[in-house]
């Protein structure tokens, strides 16, 4: 689906996925006095199907809160991330990756990812690679804050089919005609298929890809906080399976932050309490600008060991 910039106000389309916010021009785009460092960079990965007109209300709340930034939306189709390979995801992020990191190791840059379900989960796995890709498999994509919305669930297919059906039914139901159970089971039936497709092809599943992704040091760097927003009420990844996913994270060294919502339905946090929601971001973006400021110190101070040789 192509969306044209005059579809999405505000926005230029990179390709039919990415879509970046023109900066502003208006002098009451200011940063507030208690804003330090804040972020360059914002890339916001929408839940699966999520329009892109819904998933701007967090593009929305960013602006309002770092509106110098440069905020990039990424669309999640559920059946791209489904049933497209891994090359043909990666390909699809290269223009966000050629856009934001043009080359490696660009200091300047202080970015802050928003992940939001498993999809949009995804398409970040899909722009870790992507990166790699372009500037080589020792490189990882420089962020410093890592929000996770309603996501990770568990890789396990045969314990979580049942939620990604609800999940894309949820997502597409609104296309077709029949009760919202009838395309449940046929959701539900394309996910078997895909599953022993691949399982022929050799294939590793999407979801389980973006789990593995997720916690490799070597693609996501470990110095950069994780926030994780989600709740016990989420009818679509179970808050167990979450801080599974989040002790796995913390035992390879990730630091990681849980804030758990009371009431709020799958990427339903925001709308349900959004003075916490963006309070937490706003906090622990400015946690990772003081420990990134304490890394750089440290680093200055203590000698390299030529200079240590030298001596």
């Amino acid at each position: 689906m192509s969306i044209t910039k005059s579809k999405l106000p505000g926005f230029t389309p990179i390709s039919d996925r990415i879509f970046v916010r023109d900066k502003d021009v208006d002098s009451t785009s200011i940063p507030e006095k208690g804003s330090v460092n804040p972020p360059t960079t914002i890339i916001v990965y929408g839940w699966g199907d999520g329009v892109p007109k819904h998933v701007a209300k967090y593009t929305d709340g960013y602006h309002k809160l770092f509106p110098t930034a440069r905020i990039v939306m990424v669309t999640s189709p559920t059946l791209a991330a489904a049933y497209h390979s891994l090359d043909q995801r990666t390909r699809s992020m290269l223009p966000l990756v050629d856009l934001l990191f043009p080359t490696p190791g660009d200091s300047s840059e202080k970015v802050l990812m928003h992940v939001m379900s498993n999809t949009g989960g995804i398409f970040a796995a899909a722009t870790f690679n992507a990166y790699q890709r372009r500037h080589g498999r020792d490189k990882a994509l420089p962020h410093h804050l890592l929000v996770s919305d309603s996501m990770p669930g568990s890789p396990e297919f045969g314990t979580q089919v049942g939620r990604w059906a609800t999940a894309m039914t949820v997502g597409t139901a609104g296309y077709f005609p029949w009760p919202f159970t009838v395309t449940r089971g046929i959701w539900w039936s394309f996910l078997y298929i895909m599953y022993f497709v691949e399982k022929v092809l050799g294939r590793v599943p999407s979801g389980a890809h973006s789990c593995a992704v997720l916690l490799d040091t070597a693609t996501t760097t470990p110095r950069a906080l994780r926030l994780y927003m989600y709740s016990k009420s989420d009818e679509i990844i179970g808050w167990e399976d979450l801080e599974a996913q989040v002790a796995i994270a913390k035992s390879k060294g990730y630091t990681t932050i849980l804030e758990m919502f009371e009431g709020s339905p799958h990427v339903g946090h925001m709308r349900m309490h959004p003075d916490r929601y963006w309070g937490a971001i706003e906090k622990w973006w400015k946690e990772s600008m003081a420990l990134e400021g304490a890394s750089v110190f440290m680093s200055n101070c203590i000698p390299s060991t030529a200079t240590m040789l030298k001596l």
